[in-house]
């Protein structure tokens, strides 16, 4: 037998290869130390609930690609993480051909034609937070700029949903995604699917403005069978939360390695040239939506563990991202790296539809934050607090910097 004292020391998360759970309070902090634990020495976990999870870059692209054998159709948020009795996300937790019939219906608002029409007022937003704290000299990053980004690009330039609106919105998919109790989760995904139906009845009495709203709304299957107002809502819900608990904290994390790195701070005052592919590396490292799950529709094999039909599988794309096979010094935020390959907008047919729209954000917000605040530090003390689950996102970011006519 092994002496699971030396096992502790090769595998420092070694209880995570038997009882992966997203629920566990270290789970947000630790998250990137268990996904190079995993990667490095359990390909394949076992969750508590007996679900497995796969870390490894070819293993989670696999998943991903092979979306007949890794079904998305029977839910991809696991046996205890969410009640069964919920609306299926749409169109996430679609199968084909219904999967794509609803999503070619969303393509055009996404496209870097349809995005960069939104650039300018989005600079403006961006530049409006600036303002409300630039002459302070300290900000909490999360709670003031990358939290309301999210909502007001997102309301205003997608779906014009109400501005006052998207912070509830915001804490509530939060709080349904990230770690807690099923209660909670389950309390603030109801509130959720509530304040998106009324919403949607709202839009119907209203002349249309040719928004993914209005998509929604008047999408109909091209067979002939019935889209119900709960399916619209589901479907709202899926691209309200991609768009409010996404882009932020990818901003947050971008902010907190420049204020931790100042070199990598000052390359980027310097030449605005490295922040496209800065971006790329920040995707890479701060995962917002890091674990997502799929349903066997036959048995199979993976990473050398025999699967059988109705296992589910979970993707770890934070374990993916830092596999050395296809990531070099997968640990390293490098600014000049080439070649990124990372999955952080997954592949295949269940592909993020919106990487053109984050990209853009969190590009804006880098450029307008670096030209108006571009000497900042990270409060002393602070240690960086995640909330993980789904998605993972760090709770506060203070930052002091000198206010325009301090000096």
């Amino acid at each position: 037998m092994a002496d699971p004292s030396i096992e502790s020391r090769v595998c420092p998360h070694a209880e995570w290869h038997d009882r992966f759970d997203m629920t566990a309070p270290a789970f947000g902090d630790d998250f990137d130390e268990i996904a190079v634990d995993l990667v490095e020495h359990c390909p394949v976990a076992r969750t508590v609930d007996g679900e497995y999870v796969v870390s490894r870059y070819a293993d989670v692209k696999r998943v991903l690609l092979e979306s007949d054998l890794f079904s998305s159709g029977t839910g991809i948020r696991g046996k205890n993480y969410f009640p069964k009795s919920e609306e299926m996300l749409r169109p996430n937790e679609m199968d084909q051909p219904e999967h794509a019939w609803l999503r070619h219906s969303w393509d055009r608002f996404f496209t870097k034609e349809a995005i960069a029409v939104h650039e300018s007022e989005i600079r403006r937003i961006i530049d409006g937070l600036i303002d409300t704290f630039l002459a302070d000299g300290e900000v909490d990053l999360v709670a003031q700029f990358a939290d309301p980004l999210s909502c007001r690009s997102f309301c205003q330039a997608v779906a014009n949903m109400p501005v006052e609106d998207m912070p509830f919105l915001q804490r509530a998919f939060q709080a349904a995604l990230t770690a807690g109790s099923m209660q909670e989760r389950t309390e603030n995904w109801i509130a959720t699917h509530q304040y998106v139906s009324r919403f949607l009845e709202q839009r119907r009495s209203e002349p249309r403005r040719d928004d993914i709203v209005d998509a929604i709304l008047h999408f109909e299957y091209p067979d002939g069978r019935p889209f119900s107002m709960g399916e619209r809502a589901s479907a709202l819900m899926q691209v309200t939360a991609a768009g409010l608990v996404t882009t932020g904290a990818v901003v947050t994390g971008a902010v907190y390695h420049l204020a931790s790195h100042p070199e990598d701070r000052d390359r980027l005052v310097s030449d605005r040239s490295l922040i496209p592919r800065a971006i790329e590396e920040f995707l890479r490292i701060f995962v917002p939506a890091p674990m997502v799950g799929r349903r066997l529709t036959g048995d199979t094999e993976l990473a050398g563990v025999r699967m059988t039909k109705g296992d589910f599988v979970w993707y770890n794309l934070g374990g993916a991202n830092r596999d050395p096979a296809v990531i070099d010094r997968p640990e390293v935020v490098d600014l000049y790296r080439e070649s990124n390959r990372h999955l952080t907008f997954a592949t295949g047919r269940h592909r993020c539809l919106g990487p053109e729209f984050a990209r853009m954000n969190i590009r804006v917000a880098l450029e307008q934050f670096l030209d108006r605040v571009p000497d900042f530090q990270i409060q002393p003390g602070f240690q960086p607090h995640f909330e993980a689950g789904m998605t993972r996102r760090m709770t506060s970011l203070p930052l002091t910097f000198d206010a325009p006519g301090s000096r």
